[in-house]
């Protein structure tokens, strides 16, 4: 009985039964365990456009409108040129139940890609199989963007979770049409993460569509004309938003939804016209290949988005899912080589579209990029089990390869639970939460803010009152796509040092005080910024 025990276990380990499951749960628990430590404090501080969407969360939660006075917009207005909606609304749940804070509104982003782990890894087992699944759940585990971009929360990098989603759907409905349903709603949702993906969804949907009645793969017509009505009815907000927005229709309010007028219609973003441009095409390859924008909170020089090895491998990927694409094609069989090819041409030319690029602008073929890398990484795996002349130099590639990425991946993380927050708290601007609180404590009924303090971070850390906002703000250049505060409640924007003493305190840049030192101020640092008073 021992013996035949042992040997089904010999048997299993043979298989890969066990070792599979074992490798897939280890990269996802350090993929998580990575993406969750030090959640909320690192990176420290806030970024303007999180403080802006949570406020407006915090403001639909508590007042039934966001911070212009519209009741459930699809778009928000907020700085004058508008946000995309979606991280605000699924991050009410969480404010709700443990009240605004830097880690609840940070929540979505931080679930959303943990989720993608293993969706991802799933999305791979059904186009391909389990070993190029666990290459591929290993590269995105192990990412310096997937987990920077977990930790913060930047509405519009939902959109990657959000497209990789729909597609695994997608392609679960090749069996199941069922399944359709589900990849409408993901893509559906994917619209209100990023205005980028009004172009790529229609793109990506229709050019699968065609694809899959081009192989005269096998289909549901209910399924998917059900399918289809679910994305126009999640997509039909927005289409009425652009209609407002170009002036054929008047902007619409009611007591479910609002779809606003803009004060500026940033259009001008995107055009079809760059795609003639060369050097739209020269600055997305050079971003795209060299995997780094110079924004630290995208990706950094030293490690880049998959690290700097994976270039070759992601070219090599490409490559190899071309050729196998075209050799099916041409036999007009369905292959999930196309699949990813068509998804990342489609994001491509979408990319290429925009007038200017950086990482999360470019965020809707990340995914794609690390199909690629995984598939040219894989390409080396199977030419270890070709002949033998080549079998020795592609096992010692790939064995190699991995060993650059865990190494990597340890020196990252190394840097950035060390050296990172200290590099980014100046443009995240930490210290300021701490400022506020500490004027709030103290009774300030008259508080003047520096200039390199945003409004909507004052807003959001002072969780003022909407009503109390709407009713007293004053705009310092109106309209205008990113409008300017002069000041709201008992804040004040912009110090001017001929009038010291006119406010209770200043919120003040840390680098700045020597001034208000000298002039008899009191003053309590917080990190980046302080707090100066007259006792």
């Amino acid at each position: 009985m021992i013996k035949n025990f042992a040997k089904k276990i010999q048997a299993s380990i043979a298989d890969f039964k066990y070792i599979d499951i074992l490798a897939v749960g280890v990269i996802i628990l350090i993929g998580c365990i990575v993406r969750i430590t030090e959640f909320g404090s690192l990176p420290a501080g806030l970024n303007q456009d999180e403080a802006f969407a949570g406020y407006e969360a915090y403001s639909l939660l508590n007042y039934g409108t966001d911070s212009w006075g519209y009741t459930n917009p699809c778009y928000f207005v907020s700085w004058g040129s508008g946000m995309n909606v979606l991280e605000s609304y699924l991050a009410m749940p969480f404010i709700a139940l443990f009240g605004l804070s830097v880690e609840t509104f940070r929540m979505p982003q931080l679930i959303c890609a943990c989720l993608s782990l293993p969706v991802f890894y799933l999305l791979l087992k059904e186009m391909f199989n389990k070993k190029i699944a666990i290459i591929g759940l290993f590269v995105l585990s192990v990412s310096p963007w997937h987990i920077m971009l977990s930790r913060w929360g930047l509405e519009s990098n939902l959109a990657p979770a959000f497209l990789l989603f729909g597609l695994y759907f997608f392609v679960k409905g090749l069996k199941n049409n069922r399944y359709w349903i589900m990849s409408a709603l993901m893509y559906g949702a994917a619209l209100y993460s990023y205005s980028i993906t009004w172009a790529v969804v229609p793109a990506t949907v229709v050019l699968l569509g065609l694809y899959v009645l081009f192989s005269k793969h096998k289909i549901s017509w209910r399924s998917t004309m059900l399918s289809v009505f679910v994305l126009f009815v999640m997509a039909l907000p927005l289409l009425l938003f652009v209609l407002v927005n170009k002036d054929i229709i008047p902007e619409i309010r009611t007591e479910y939804i609002s779809i606003p007028k803009l004060l500026v219609m940033r259009d001008y973003d995107i055009a079809l016209s760059n795609l003639k441009n060369s050097e739209n095409w020269k600055n997305f390859f050079n971003l795209y290949t060299g995997q780094n924008d110079g924004l630290i909170w995208n990706s950094t020089e030293d490690f880049r988005m998959f690290y700097k090895i994976s270039t070759p491998f992601i070219a090599l990927g490409f490559i190899s899912l071309a050729v196998g694409a075209c050799e099916k094609f041409r036999k007009r069989k369905f292959s999930f080589e196309f699949v990813v090819i068509i998804g990342t041409i489609s994001s491509m030319l979408t990319c290429v579209m925009l007038t200017h690029v950086n990482v999360n602008r470019i965020n809707s073929i990340h995914i794609y990029t690390a199909i690629l890398l995984a598939y040219g990484l894989y390409t080396f795996w199977e030419l270890g089990r070709a002949a033998s002349k080549v079998r020795l130099v592609a096992k010692t590639v790939f064995v190699l390869s991995l060993f650059v990425m865990i190494f990597s991946f340890y020196s990252f993380t190394k840097y950035y639970f060390n050296e990172y927050n200290n590099e980014i708290s100046y443009t995240f601007n930490q210290g300021l939460e701490e400022s506020v609180e500490y004027v709030n404590e103290k009774g300030y009924k008259a508080v003047c803010v520096d200039s390199d303090a945003y409004f909507p971070q004052i807003l959001f850390f002072d969780k003022t009152p909407t009503p109390k906002y709407l009713e007293t703000v004053e705009f310092s250049y109106y309209p205008a796509a990113f409008v300017g505060v002069r000041s709201f409640d008992k804040y004040t924007f912009g110090i001017d040092y001929s009038e010291l003493g006119k406010y209770d305190a200043y919120i003040i840049r840390s680098g700045k005080t020597a001034f208000l030192e000298d002039s008899g101020f009191s003053v309590v640092n917080f990190g980046e910024f302080s707090v100066c008073f007259l006792e």
